[in-house]
């Protein structure tokens, strides 16, 4: 329920699909978020040198809030799981990331989406790919997002064993965010 719930809220903000921010972020795990009968790889926990965590891959539209999401195993590059999470139709949206988005890969799939990729490239780069740094300051808002979302403590680390449970908090508190957000605008 919580989910369609995020997926309405989006759908009807559609017009500010202009631009859509791609970006992940790590998730600190309570020691009792391993204790689960489950593989870490089914928890969606990666093993790091800080410990088990978790990371959350998220897209946000021009205002910051949530459009989708996608739990992954901490270790996970976050290039593996963007195109998971945009969405199937861009129509002439840009889409932003860091330079960790910086692939030949991610580029083709967001044009034949329909989006215009403007990531900028990394310093090893041996072809030349265009990137407006004007657009690319816009990407502020998902670290924003990360922000608000981790103000709430259920969130900013991880205590729940199931993944869906703390997709769950995760979604309540993206729906939060919405709300918040509409009761502003609507003022």
């Amino acid at each position: 329920m919580w989910a369609w719930i995020l997926a309405k809220l989006a759908s009807d903000h559609d017009d500010y699909h202009l631009a859509l921010m791609l970006d992940a972020s790590h998730v600190k795990a309570h020691q009792d978020a391993s204790r689960s009968p489950l593989s870490a790889e089914e928890q969606a926990l990666g093993k790091t040198k800080g410990g088990r965590n978790t990371k959350l891959s998220v897209v946000v539209n021009l205002t910051g809030r949530l459009v989708a999401f996608k739990l992954v195993p901490g270790n996970e590059h976050d290039i593996k799981s963007a195109a998971d999470v945009l969405p199937d139709d861009l129509s002439g949206a840009f889409v932003l990331g860091d330079k960790g988005y910086d692939s030949d890969a991610l580029r083709h799939e967001i044009r034949s989406r329909g989006g215009i990729p403007n990531i900028p490239p990394k310093s090893n780069r041996k072809s030349f790919v265009s990137y407006d740094s004007e657009i690319g300051k816009l990407r502020h808002k998902v670290e924003n997002f990360f922000c608000r979302l981790k103000s709430y403590r259920r969130v900013a680390t991880r205590y729940d064993q199931l993944p869906q449970t703390y997709i769950g908090f995760v979604t309540l508190a993206a729906i939060i965010d919405w709300i918040k957000f509409e009761f502003v605008h609507a003022a």
